[in-house]
């Protein structure tokens, strides 16, 4: 297995930690040792084909997109949820002249969350959230690349101080916008090597709102 190939797969292994929570739950449900799960992700070592059978069984995903990640997932991880977890699709932010563009059309892997805890911690509907990973500087250091952000899409306005997903065009970028006295907004990058802009509040488009910022997988 190429070293390109083992890292992609790494990379779907620790997806699939992040829905069981643990090593020591995913482990179980696999049917082998804590140990062996930390050599998969490390490198150290690959599943055999029952333990990968086993594996995509009990995280609900096909073989073929566990093995080689070219199949789809199952429809469980189309950004819809199960009983207990929903699965988004992970999208790349790309960096533009300074500005953090959504590709949003790049789907770069799925992310299991529970649902119970998006409600919970976040009152929203899980459908009305999109997950997507940050490249670039321009955000930097509140969001760093690798990055990932839910954003709410049920509500595409500005309504208080914060980090929203913007559309200018056929663009969309990450930018901090916070209300002046006068009613105008200013656009904010919070790398301070990036100038701010003062802009009419009838001129910004909204796509979402930034609700959680997570460290890189």
């Amino acid at each position: 297995m190429s070293t390109t190939v083992e890292e992609e797969f790494r990379r779907r292994l620790r997806l699939i930690m992040q829905q069981f929570g643990s090593v020591a739950d995913l482990a179980r449900a696999v049917g082998v040792s804590d140990n062996a799960i930390y050599k998969w992700v490390s490198g150290r070592g690959q599943p055999s084909m029952v333990s990968l059978v086993n594996l995509a069984r009990a995280s609900r995903v096909s073989i073929e997109w566990l093995a080689t990640g070219h199949d789809a997932p199952k429809s469980e991880l189309r950004g819809t949820e199960s009983s207990e977890f929903v699965y988004l699709p992970r999208n790349s932010v790309r960096n533009s002249a300074g500005r953090g563009t959504v590709q949003s059309r790049q789907i770069v892997d799925y992310l299991a969350l529970k649902a119970e805890w998006l409600r919970r911690r976040l009152g929203v509907d899980p459908k009305n959230l999109i997950l997507v990973e940050m490249v670039g500087d321009s955000m930097s250091p509140t969001i760093d690349e690798g990055d990932l952000l839910l954003v709410d899409l049920r509500d595409p306005r500005f309504r208080h101080d914060g980090v929203y997903v913007l559309r200018a065009g056929g663009e969309l970028s990450i930018k901090r916008i916070q209300r002046r006295p006068d009613g105008r907004l200013i656009i904010r990058n919070d790398n301070s090597a990036y100038e701010p802009a003062v802009v009419a509040a009838e001129s910004v488009n909204v796509v979402g709102h930034v609700l959680w910022i997570a460290g890189r997988l």
